[in-house]
């Protein structure tokens, strides 16, 4: 039954990671939805009928139920950002929650993962849709700008304690390259898997 749910609800990617992001687990055995609507409940104790008004979404949504917990389950929020995902300047620029970038205060930006009613709301929302409570969260982004630093995100307590201790980041190019060696010749049933086909065969060394 929870999977019946993923496979007939119809698909709406809008942004371009998103679609990388959703063809990836499609192409890793998963059942995929994007762009889920969720805001915290009015009968939670910290609703805020003015902050908790305006829905969030969740990017991607992937299950496969032939996995075991927590990996069953992956929710991703993509980051397109072209200067990629600088972990460390994230948590440091979170930290300070009156900071903002682009007149927006930067914890909002992951509200999931640093506020306890969003973090109780995302949580739901992805029960409700797979009927599983673990489950990983992935950042998945153009660039990962400092690797070095990706234990200071994975093993936050805060987004651990709030969300799911299961923290990953995940870059484009990890994703290309994983691609790759998953594919073969026959004509893939992705976006992404028949996009790699296509320029592996326009310049093989495409993958070198």
């Amino acid at each position: 039954k929870k999977c019946e749910y993923i496979i007939t609800t119809e698909v709406m990617k809008e942004d371009i990671l998103e679609q990388i992001a959703a063809d990836y687990l499609n192409l890793c055995g998963y059942f995929t939805r994007a762009n889920i609507k969720y805001r915290p409940s009015r009968s939670d104790p910290e609703w805020k009928g003015r902050e908790d008004g305006v829905y969030s979404d969740v990017d991607v949504i992937g299950l496969n139920p032939l996995v075991p917990p927590p990996r069953r389950v992956v929710a991703i929020s993509c980051k397109s950002w072209q200067e990629g995902f600088w972990a460390q300047w994230e948590i440091e620029t979170i930290a300070d929650r009156t900071r903002k970038i682009g007149g927006r205060e930067r914890w909002k930006t992951y509200r999931e993962l640093t506020s306890p009613k969003w973090a109780r709301a995302f949580r739901k929302k992805v029960k409700e849709l797979t009927g599983e409570s673990s489950f990983e969260h992935w950042i998945v982004c153009t660039r990962f700008g400092d690797p070095e630093h990706e234990k200071a995100w994975t093993r936050n307590a805060e987004f651990r304690k709030n969300l799911t201790p299961h923290l990953h980041i995940v870059s484009l190019d990890r994703i290309f390259r994983e691609t790759v060696h998953k594919i073969g010749t026959t004509p893939a049933n992705s976006e992404l898997g028949r996009l790699i086909q296509l320029l592996k065969a326009a310049n093989p060394d495409f993958v070198s």
